[in-house]
């Protein structure tokens, strides 16, 4: 249960005119990281909404434009080197985050479950690691991500 106040709510009826603009880039956004992260340290998402442009279809284009799909709120990849691929990002001027540090079996919230053991969910958790995604990012820094992380 939310309550807004008055304005609040202006600044978001405004904002909404942009909603499908907005989420439409931050979609362009992660397919150009996908089609253009080529490193293989970097496990990339998988998205069925991405596809080969060589293979492009009538229904593929929809679908990148559909407003029920994907919108990246997050972009986030995994790599055995987090910790090393973080630094040598920050050092390039590129600024990542690690959204969901502590897997929840090890939360306090579930502090019944801390004594769990779960190999798959603990391994993601040391290597996620969120690049910029927003759609005010302009194509140029987006490519220099790219670059960097390819670079690495």
């Amino acid at each position: 249960n939310s309550r807004l106040d008055e304005l609040q709510a202006a600044f978001l009826n405004i904002k909404l005119k942009y909603l499908d603009t907005e989420n439409q880039r931050r979609r362009e956004i992660a397919k150009f990281y996908c089609d253009n992260i080529k490193n293989s340290e970097i496990i990339l998402p998988i998205n069925p909404d991405f596809f080969n442009s060589k293979q492009q279809t009538t229904n593929n284009k929809q679908r990148m434009t559909n407003s029920l799909s994907h919108v990246w709120h997050l972009f986030v990849i995994r790599t055995q080197n987090r910790n090393k691929l973080q630094e040598y990002l920050t050092q390039n001027g590129v600024q990542t985050l690690i959204h969901y540090p502590i897997p929840p079996h090890k939360q306090f919230a579930y502090k019944e479950w801390n004594d769990m053991y779960l190999p798959v969910t603990e391994k993601i958790h040391r290597e996620v690691l969120s690049l910029p995604i927003s759609s005010l990012l302009d194509s140029k820094v987006v490519e220099e991500i790219c670059s960097s992380i390819c670079n690495f």
